[in-house]
């Protein structure tokens, strides 16, 4: 039986779409961004700061020389390395600054990505094993695609915010309790409160929570601020503790720690490196 593995490679990055996993479970770490897709079932990923499980349409992205390994793969993986500068090299373009981009360190999940990865596979049709130079002309143009996407969606040291303008008309519920999280992101938010927001029960609202946006409500509110802090740590004077604190954060040992889980860095190395 053949092996469901197709490799596709452009000038910016490789495309993989895959069901054998020999060697997958061993340590590893790439000279370059890593965007892993679950197309179906659950996908489980281990680096050296947190265990990361996947459901449909979720993704992670790992940095490059960011070590990590493969626990469990209900089915196929998606799976797209990106060369960094490339990848760099838009996120300038967007937003000028001077170091390379760290994705955050969770599961994700946003409609835009969901609609081109669909629009791919369906175009390539990748279980085929073909390639013809109109498909190599398509991913060229598509991994740029990807990177911008990326560089404007996904969670990262050059991010200001999370655009949730797409939920407006989709879930306009959902839309409009991240609305009021964001704007009063210092609060200390209940579950109870959030569902009021959304004339939802509480126990709707967490599980349509999570089903929509990947990850719980509480997590979500908790990453807004560590977006929030990085803001005050590049553009300020301010103490850790002061934005800790001015962020929502119930003690500045727990900032420090969901930072680091995040980007493998403290707040104070952040704020260093952005600013040399």
């Amino acid at each position: 039986m053949r092996k469901s593995k197709l490799l596709m490679e452009v000038s910016n990055g490789v495309f993989l779409l895959k069901k054998d996993f020999d060697q997958e479970s061993n340590w590893r770490s790439d000279n370059c961004y890593k965007f892993i897709y679950s197309l179906n079932g659950a996908m489980t990923y281990q680096t050296n700061r947190n265990q990361l499980i996947l459901y449909e349409q979720q993704f992670i992205l790992f940095n490059p020389q960011e070590e990590h390994k493969q626990l469990a793969v209900d089915d196929k993986k998606f799976l797209i390395e990106l060369n960094p500068s490339f990848l760099n090299e838009i996120a300038r373009f967007l937003s000028p600054m001077h170091y390379d981009i760290q994705f955050a360190s969770f599961v994700q999940k946003y409609p835009q990505l969901t609609n081109w990865v669909q629009f791919v596979l369906q175009y390539v049709q990748l279980e085929q094993d073909e390639i013809t130079e109109s498909t190599e002309i398509f991913l060229e143009h598509s991994i740029t695609q990807l990177a911008l996407i990326l560089v404007k969606s996904a969670v990262g040291t050059h991010t200001n915010d999370i655009n949730i303008h797409t939920h407006r008309t989709i879930h306009p519920e959902l839309y409009k309790t991240i609305s009021a999280m964001k704007e009063n992101f210092q609060h200390a938010w209940t579950l109870d409160e959030m569902a009021n927001v959304s004339r939802l029960s509480k126990y709707q609202f967490a599980h349509f929570f999570k089903e929509i946006i990947g990850i719980s409500p509480y997590s979500w509110l908790q990453i807004y601020r560590i977006i929030r802090s990085q803001e005050m740590l590049k553009n300020t004077d301010k103490t850790i503790l002061n934005i800790a604190m001015e962020c929502g954060f119930s003690s500045v040992a727990i900032y420090n720690q969901l930072f680091k889980r995040l980007y493998g860095i403290t707040p104070g190395l952040f704020r260093r490196m952005v600013r040399r």
